[in-house]
């Protein structure tokens, strides 16, 4: 455990943000371990209490449902009784005004940064992402991209993962978190 980011942390979890196959699970999962803190992601946590897929959810419910969902997972695990943690969100979580500013006021938000290229060769033939499994891949991501980015950006540190594996991202958030003091 890194002792040093944990008091720099100031008891604030920590949440990535970002786009659909940034790799927001696997450094979630890799940075929780490095600080021994309770890993969440939202999507999973989403799929085990409503018990369908989020591709099933978005089809038999839509969109709004699985977004209010979001909403509620965010309150339970971002208030005053909750133990730190390490959270992965859902690629649309940190466009929810009211998830971004519980996220701003009380966790430190990483962005997972991804070029459209490196998001192609990621999600071109993945059919469980159910914004992208459309006909027009490519605008579709344009446009997401083009209107989250913005959105984005506001978090606390962004990491640009384009050229960078597994170790070297998780290297730099540690590396960022260090400069937080």
């Amino acid at each position: 455990m890194n002792k040093k980011i944990i008091t720099y942390l100031n008891n604030r979890s920590i949440v990535l943000v970002g786009m659909m196959g940034v790799g927001k699970t696997t450094i979630g999962k890799n940075l929780a371990k490095e600080l021994n803190l309770p890993f969440y992601d939202s999507d999973n946590e989403i799929e085990k209490n409503v018990g369908k897929k989020v591709n099933e959810i978005f089809k038999n419910y839509g969109e709004i449902f699985f977004r209010n969902k979001e909403l509620i997972f965010f309150n339970e695990k971002i208030n005053a009784r909750s133990r730190q943690c390490i959270i992965s969100s859902g690629g649309g979580s940190f466009i929810n005004d009211n998830i971004q500013k519980k996220i701003k006021k009380n966790c430190i938000s990483i962005w997972l940064k991804a070029n459209k290229k490196t998001l192609e060769r990621r999600l071109k033939n993945k059919k469980n992402r159910p914004l992208l499994n459309v006909n027009n891949f490519d605008e579709t991501l344009s446009l997401l991209l083009k209107e989250r980015n913005v959105i984005y950006g506001k978090a606390d540190i962004t990491i640009t993962i384009d050229k960078l594996n597994e170790t070297k991202v998780l290297q730099a958030i540690i590396k960022s978190l260090e400069n937080l003091k």
